[in-house]
């Protein structure tokens, strides 16, 4: 009875979240476009322009509404794997720990990378309008090759990340099952933990790959939208 109601508790406080975080984001959102269309077209923006900063105000609000809950789900993970880690062998949690390192300096590389790849792609994005009422074939061609280009640079860069962080966790479970099996007063179920724990500490850095693929993107949203976040919400 006790988990059938707070199961029932949990379905009630999802729907009220998700009902709550539409309707906030929306409005986040509509003050938002509208505060960025009405003061840089007194700029002398293009409509071009525009256009595109109107559209991407929505995935700027979407990182929010979306990415953000995520990742303090995966923070949470992250900090419980660790200390419950750390009931069972100080020396394994050193490991998660130690490979931080590496992952951090990855993480330096391909944000800078990125970023650069969405300033390119953004600015693409922003004569697509232009583009398309000139409508002549040679730039109509030359604008979508441009615009693919920098999407599969941007995948390859986040594909790249992403098999890095792998062959990073795949020498962390290494490590870890060889300390674990040399350790001989555990017992099975004690392995299984152990396993268990390191294995919710790799799916809480999975965030990571996601979390600079639209940190890349928020910051240079933002830096073409030119608000005050703070003011905003």
């Amino acid at each position: 009875m006790l988990l059938i109601s707070l199961w029932l508790v949990h379905t009630l406080i999802e729907v009220m979240r998700n009902i709550y975080d539409t309707h906030t984001f929306t409005q986040i959102h509509n003050h938002l476009a509208i505060k960025t269309i009405l003061e840089q077209s007194q700029k002398g923006i293009t409509t071009s322009q525009l256009a595109t900063r109107s559209a991407l105000s929505r995935d700027f609000i979407d990182f929010f509404e979306q990415d953000i809950p995520r990742v303090i789900t995966s923070v949470f993970g992250l900090i419980g794997s660790l200390v419950m880690l750390l009931f069972y062998d100080q020396q394994i949690t050193f490991y998660c720990l130690l490979i931080l390192l590496p992952i951090f300096i990855i993480q330096v590389f391909v944000a800078r990378r990125s970023l650069i790849l969405n300033r390119h792609l953004n600015n693409s994005l922003e004569q697509e309008v232009e583009v398309l009422t000139n409508c002549y074939s040679e730039k109509v061609t030359r604008h979508y090759h441009s615009v693919a280009q920098y999407r599969i640079k941007l995948s390859n860069t986040f594909a790249i990340n992403g098999g890095a962080m792998e062959l990073l966790i795949i020498g962390l479970f290494v490590a870890i099952l060889l300390r674990a099996t040399s350790i001989t007063h555990l017992k099975i179920g004690d392995m299984y933990a152990i396993i268990s724990y390191a294995w919710n500490y790799r799916e809480a850095l999975d965030i990571l790959p996601i979390l600079m693929q639209q940190l890349s993107r928020f910051q240079d949203i933002g830096a073409r939208m030119r608000f005050n976040l703070m003011e905003v919400i």
